[in-house]
């Protein structure tokens, strides 16, 4: 009985403390993490459009939804050129927002038709000459002048589908998001390849792509450790009233699902946490794999006894 003993309190212990953390996986960590990105494309860099933007963040902040706000350079520019506009990024950082790169390539530009932020690591000589003359700088260029604006850029949203981009991405960003669908809005962070750099790329779904009551649903069946986004544009705010009423609500959903606002998120945010989030199903298995070795024990100690 006095061998015995020892062994029980142990099992008993590893037992309580495996329940502990799936207990507080279940009841702590229900909610997916929520991330909201908008885009600034390069033809909307004026002032009517940043002050559409100032209007979004208010309808965010109101509700303590944390937005990525992905800049393309020729927002840079704008930003930079006017105090006021500067400063509102600014007071956006200190309120826990992020913001993150955003790059029209040459190579989709050429297939698609968008229009290209000037920006490239292709040699400007192996151009088509429509576009020689819109050559701004390279990547290295592109990073300076984004490392401009307040706050640290770790992630970015590149959109390197062709081949002449897939050597664009700078190796400075740890963090790519990608996607468009509705089956995008819903992803786990995996390790990608671009141009020698590996990083960690999650998905996002084009806001506008689903109904409000699909990506409810999705938002509902997503687990605790996967990433709930959603992108849109500033261009789409303003759009119409309906436009802005969907955004209005859409983060009061979000709100009235995270009343904490804690798992309301950033991509940086998002990446890094749900990386370190242990599933559920995880946490079963090693209540198994600890009951599991604490039965061989027993049974060891019983061979060791004779019985």
């Amino acid at each position: 009985m006095l061998m015995r003993s020892p062994l029980k309190r142990r099992v008993v212990a590893l037992f309580l403390l495996c329940a502990f953390f799936l207990i507080g996986a279940a009841t702590a960590a229900a909610n997916p993490y929520s991330v909201f990105i908008v885009h600034c494309e390069p033809r909307n860099a004026d002032g009517v459009h940043f002050l559409n933007l100032m209007d979004m963040m208010d309808e965010a902040d109101a509700q303590g939804v944390k937005v990525t706000i992905d800049f393309t350079p020729q927002w840079v520019d704008m930003i930079l050129g006017n105090p006021s506009f500067l400063a509102a990024v600014q007071g956006w950082v200190l309120n826990g927002h992020e913001i993150g790169a955003h790059h029209h390539g040459y190579g989709v530009s050429l297939v698609r038709g968008t229009a290209w932020d000037g920006y490239s690591n292709v040699d400007p000589a192996e151009m088509s000459s429509d576009y020689q003359a819109e050559y701004r700088g390279d990547m290295t260029d592109f990073m300076a002048l984004l490392n401009s604006l307040p706050g640290t850029r770790t992630s970015g949203t590149l959109g390197l589908s062709e081949p002449e981009d897939l050597g664009d991405w700078p190796g400075s960003l740890t963090y790519s998001v990608r996607g468009h669908e509705l089956s995008d809005v819903v992803s786990r962070p995996e390790r990608v390849l671009y141009g020698g750099h590996w990083v960690w790329e999650m998905r996002h779904g084009l806001f506008w792509s689903a109904t409000a009551a699909e990506l409810q649903s999705a938002y509902d069946a997503a687990a605790s450790d996967e990433i709930f986004a959603v992108v849109t544009h500033v261009s789409n705010f303003k759009g119409s009233e309906i436009a802005q009423q969907r955004i209005h609500d859409f983060f009061a959903f979000l709100a009235s699902r995270e009343p904490s606002g804690q798992r309301l998120v950033t991509v940086t945010e998002a990446m890094g946490s749900s990386r370190m989030e242990v599933p559920a199903h995880s946490l079963w298995s090693l209540i198994g794999l600890v009951m599991l070795l604490a039965l061989t024990g027993r049974q060891n100690a019983q061979k060791a006894r004779g019985l």
